[in-house]
């Protein structure tokens, strides 16, 4: 007999059982599309094809193939999106009381697909979808502000040099800015989030946002003996929250031991995310980030007429604001003693800020997989 085998699992109470089944159950990130932005060569000189795992983390959970019972717990716990739910793929599995359902895309997607930037996004749809499932939606950070942490990387440690290689990124070039009308039938990404996120009146609605991400390219076998990816291997998407840098730490110590093959590229990513650089980067992004929808709140709140802001809505800024075709972050601030600009405050969507894991058998790294005239840095 072997050791570690519990062959009495099928005498205890079915309420154990169903617990235990329960327990098995992964908790993950229900990707909507895969995360190109990500892993596209540009942003961290980390090439990876997320396909497969993209799709193999859009599959029902293991537990569902064991035995009868497992799967009832799995299909009571979870349903499937059928393609008119899923944009890019045909079908999502996802369990509204476990899952959070994720975005990758961003508008500079569109670039790449040569579709018209102008064109309508994605964004209403997912946080519609989001909201009907009960979850908690995720977005790339991108789709509100730039960030770039190839910018964060090239400084190689050095705070005075952020933004100093490529202005556009934490340069002169970053500052944040809105339009003060309403775009129309535009690419207000934004205005669309504000607009729709906040589900539930004195509720504060949350938005976990991804900063960027690595792929460790280990066996599954291993990914299941880590249990960083599920108890039963079957979440090979997960997210860390930026400030935790034990957690970050684990999945280091995971790719040093187990990686397929050694990539320095992805020590170094480890190192940017758990550096102080990183966090002063995405520290500055968040406030450009908050500042934003706060800006898009405003307009919002202005095109209703809202009576909260008063006669002049412009005295919720400081200076005072009057017409213009663009807001600026470097030339207006909040007028923080207003009564609007409290109330926002008090509603604006939470942003939590993570960093995308991922673990991949695809060996991605293999040179002559690698794009024509693409080399690591």
């Amino acid at each position: 007999m072997s050791n570690d085998s519990f062959h009495y699992f099928v005498q205890l109470p079915a309420e154990l059982r169903r617990m235990i089944w329960m327990h098995c159950l992964p908790y993950r990130i229900a990707e909507e599309d895969t995360p190109d932005g990500f892993f596209d060569g540009y942003e961290s000189k980390h090439v990876c094809w997320n396909l497969r795992m993209t799709l193999q983390n859009a599959q029902i959970p293991a537990i569902a193939y064991v035995n009868s019972e497992s799967r009832q717990v799995a299909l009571e716990q979870g349903r499937l999106l059928e393609p008119a739910d899923v944009r890019t793929m045909e079908s999502l599995w996802v369990q509204p009381h476990r899952d959070v359902l994720h975005l990758n895309w961003t508008r500079l997607r569109y670039a790449s697909w040569g579709v018209d930037s102008d064109a309508p996004g994605w964004v209403d749809e997912f946080l519609l979808q989001a909201k009907d499932l009960g979850m908690r939606p995720s977005v790339a950070a991108d789709l509100i502000h730039t960030f770039s942490l190839k910018a964060v990387m090239d400084c190689a440690g050095d705070a005075d040099a952020l933004g100093s290689h490529n202005s556009f990124h934490f340069g002169i070039w970053d500052t944040p800015k809105v339009r003060y009308h309403c775009r129309g039938g535009g690419a207000d990404d934004v205005r669309e989030i504000v607009d729709i996120l906040p589900w539930a009146k004195g509720q504060r609605s949350r938005l976990d946002i991804a900063m960027a991400g690595v792929s460790l390219h280990i066996t599954r076998e291993v990914a299941l003996r880590s249990g960083l990816f599920g108890l039963l291997g079957d979440a090979p998407v997960q997210m860390v929250d930026v400030d935790d840098e034990a957690r970050l730490r684990e999945f280091q110590a995971l790719y040093r031991e187990h990686a397929l093959e050694k990539e320095p590229v992805v020590q170094t990513l480890f190192e940017t995310f758990t550096s102080s650089l990183f966090k002063m980067a995405v520290e500055t992004w968040k406030r450009k980030a908050e500042w934003t929808i706060l800006a898009y709140m405003w307009q919002s709140a202005r095109d209703r007429n809202l009576d909260i802001l008063g006669t002049n809505p412009g005295s919720a800024w400081l200076p005072h604001l009057s017409e213009r075709k663009y807001i600026y972050m470097d030339q207006y601030l909040p007028n923080e003693p207003h009564p609007w600009v409290k109330h926002a405050r008090q509603i604006a969507p939470k942003l939590r800020l993570r960093v995308m894991v991922r673990y991949c058998t695809n060996e991605c790294y293999i040179k002559e997989r690698l794009p024509k005239g693409f080399a690591f840095e």
